[in-house]
């Protein structure tokens, strides 16, 4: 990488990110960590408490929020850029310019060890890679990468510009739209758990037979899995972002830009609005609905319809700020108790008397 400040905010501040420059146009070499910078570098500042280690440092060039930006007077050599979002700065910037090269390969576009039916349409830069086994009838878009041992069965359709990690199994007849990532080991669109019970209680199997549609701009992290819908469709709609090791069950439909944290499940035929934000092994059950503009905590479990936006958690979920005052007293309870029972005592002394 090698780029003036100048050119680099000429092209940034075209797209919003970037809103002022002051100090000189320097040169950038590369993109680093405060932590590990040096003359050439670009850093991002988005904390007062990496202020005095940039200016220590003495970095080509400093990212950082317009509030911090006083705190970089004294740096004589040091390009200073302002961003009302210095994190998203950092995003698009690295996205831009030192992000891995998923195009960067050792071995043909197409590799000869994939096994891909005759029937199937694959846009001419697409990379294929060793042991991919692509169905009858699947179709890839312009600028897509499918890795390694990647299974897509009949009928698959894959957007542009998608990232398909090593292990991924699309199963058939699941949609894909453009710039979809998914990361190693997701199974979309293996059926969906349903099953009848007879008078022995054995179980039998209901064929889930719809399909699950991925639109643009999501990603999902290592190992998740989307179920099939038993009819109809399964659908995460664009933007969201789902960390490692999430399941989506079957007949699920996950709003526009949520993001769904690692070891969560969405049971069956639940609905989730816009900008849904579900930390880290929570739980929602089926047939639910959440508005839009709700976040969940604290191993949050959903059992009914949430209508407000808001904050919640606990299970069942409750107000934050409800939900950490009865957690509050909920570690009192034996003292409460053992308060209790002494009251009792001295009332029923007094009742005695």
């Amino acid at each position: 990488m090698n780029i003036k400040a100048s050119q680099l905010f000429k092209t940034f501040h075209a797209q919003g990110i970037l809103d002022e420059i002051t100090g000189p146009d320097a040169d950038i070499s590369s993109i680093d960590p405060v932590e590990n910078c040096d003359s050439g570098s670009l850093i991002f500042v988005d904390s007062a408490e990496f202020v005095d280690h940039a200016i220590k440092s003495k970095p080509a060039a400093i990212v950082t929020h317009t509030k911090l930006a006083e705190s970089f007077s004294s740096l004589a050599s040091t390009s200073i850029l302002t961003s009302k979002n210095a994190r998203l700065a950092q995003a698009l910037i690295r996205q831009a310019y030192a992000d891995h090269d998923q195009r960067d390969i050792e071995w043909p576009a197409i590799h000869p060890s994939a096994t891909i039916h005759e029937t199937a349409s694959i846009a001419e830069d697409a990379i294929i890679g060793p042991g991919v086994v692509i169905g009858r009838n699947v179709k890839i878009g312009k600028g897509s990468i499918i890795k390694a041992n990647t299974v897509l069965e009949q009928d698959v359709v894959i957007g542009e510009d998608c990232i398909l990690h090593p292990h991924v199994v699309v199963s058939y007849a699941c949609e894909l739209g453009n710039r979809v990532m998914l990361k190693s080991g997701c199974v979309i669109g293996m059926e969906g758990f349903g099953f009848a019970q007879d008078e022995k209680g054995r179980s039998h199997r209901i064929p889930q037979t719809g399909k699950v549609m991925i639109e643009d701009d999501v990603l999902m992290g290592s190992l998740c899995n989307v179920d099939r819908a038993a009819w109809g469709e399964t659908r995460i709609r664009t933007g969201s972002k789902f960390d490692a090791l999430c399941h989506v069950a079957h007949n699920a439909d996950i709003g526009e830009d949520c993001i769904i944290v690692a070891q969560t499940g969405v049971a069956g035929s639940s609905t989730l609005g816009k900008r849904v934000v579900v930390s880290g092994q929570s739980a929602i059950t089926d047939h639910v609905k959440i508005t839009d503009d709700v976040t969940l905590v604290q191993r949050a479990g959903v059992i009914n319809n949430i209508e407000e936006p808001g904050v919640y958690a606990g299970t069942p979920i409750q107000p934050v700020k409800d939900y950490f005052r009865n957690s509050a007293v909920a570690h009192k309870l034996v003292e409460l108790r053992k308060q209790v029972r002494q009251l009792e005592k001295q009332v029923a002394a007094l009742t005695e008397d």
